[in-house]
């Protein structure tokens, strides 16, 4: 897909897909950096080189660039914001000694509750690849059903306390249950009013109450920057 190099000065909003135009279809029984390159070179033989990319944070998208920028077709890449976001999320918390324990709660919680009455209170599935792009939801689950964990006044063997059993590992994990959270509603906030009204200072200036709320200074820095 192409869209207009100068379609930030023709119209006062983020890209939509009205604007855009289908450059070329390929399908592939699998796709590789160099794969992509190659069709991506077709197309700029036809039309020129883009002004820039705009890509998810796909490893196969960056070396599919890097290799044209080997033969002289480089141009400039812009990152989603939405990856961009969960790519801050993953350098901040992927290493926090918590963070497995609470994804093993969590998984041990599915495991238990699905296929039972109380399969509702599972907790959302979130795909291994894309954990810190819907990582929020899993917290938005935990941080409700933490209001049931508390140990006491609910009857041997009743349904909440079978809940109960298996909720066991999350009260460790209060802190960065409350943390990540704090930091991904923050950023999806800001997300929600930049996608469909773009990157401006009208836009930037309702976004720093929001930033400033995140918990996490080198995430503040980072979505700043």
């Amino acid at each position: 897909m192409a869209i207009d190099a100068h379609d930030h000065h023709l119209f006062n909003a983020a890209p939509s897909v009205a604007r855009m135009h289908c450059i070329g279809v390929a399908v592939g029984d699998s796709w590789t950096g160099e794969t992509i390159a190659a069709l991506l070179k077709r197309r700029i033989a036809q039309m020129g080189r883009p002004a820039a990319y705009l890509k998810d944070g796909g490893s196969d998208l960056h070396k599919a660039v890097d290799l044209l920028a080997e033969q002289g077709l480089g141009s400039p890449c812009i990152d989603d914001i939405s990856h961009a976001a969960a790519c801050m999320l993953k350098r901040s918390y992927q290493h926090h000694p918590a963070f497995e324990r609470f994804l093993s709660a969590c998984g041990r919680v599915s495991g238990k509750r699905k296929h039972t009455l109380l399969a509702c209170l599972a907790p959302p599935t979130v795909r291994t690849k894309a954990r810190f792009m819907h990582g929020h939801r899993l917290c938005t689950w935990a941080a409700r059903r933490l209001q049931l964990s508390p140990a006491g006044g609910a009857k041997a063997g009743s349904i909440f306390a079978r809940l109960r059993a298996c909720l066991d590992e999350l009260p460790a994990c209060k802190d960065l249950i409350k943390r990540f959270h704090a930091d991904a509603q923050g950023l999806l906030a800001c997300q929600q009013m930049l996608k469909p009204q773009g990157l401006s200072a009208d836009t930037q200036s309702p976004c720093e109450p929001l930033i400033a709320a995140m918990p996490s200074a080198a995430l503040r820095r980072a979505f700043r920057a």
